[in-house]
């Protein structure tokens, strides 16, 4: 099976695992060329990448995959559910357990999710699934 066919097939059981449409927002952290946000477009949902290579970043927005050039933490993620809404997926595909950069994924994420958002994380020593409510109390300060 071809890396864009595995893709495809990956974005499509996402789209039934999380009930994700047009609707939705799908956010990656580590985003990269957004090859996979690609892959998820092509169904009809609406992505954005956060990638801090300003390279990749380029190659994305060459690619149609709207991305920000930015380090994920509470900041760009209050950033995204200002100007973009609220997220109902958020993957990570490179964040290491146990790392500075996988405590800011899951502070920043409870900032911009949704009521039902999820953080999907998929990566090397990290085999789970992170769901993570927003605090109501906490957004309504």
């Amino acid at each position: 099976m071809s890396t864009t066919s595995l893709q495809l097939s990956l974005a499509a059981d996402m789209i039934r695992r999380y009930g994700l449409s047009a609707d939705t927002l799908v956010i990656e952290v580590g985003s990269g060329e957004g090859a996979f946000l690609k892959s998820l477009q092509k169904h009809g949902v609406r992505v954005l990448g956060i990638e801090p290579n300003l390279p990749e970043m380029v190659r994305a927005w060459a690619l149609g995959v709207d991305t920000l050039a930015a380090h994920f933490g509470v900041g760009v993620a209050e950033y995204v559910r200002m100007h973009y809404g609220p997220v109902k997926l958020l993957i990570s595909r490179s964040v290491r357990a146990g790392t500075e950069e996988f405590a800011r994924l899951v502070a920043g994420g409870s900032r911009c999710l949704s009521a039902d958002g999820t953080i999907a994380i998929h990566s090397a020593g990290v085999n789970a699934l992170v769901e993570v409510r927003p605090d109501p109390i906490a957004r309504a300060a």
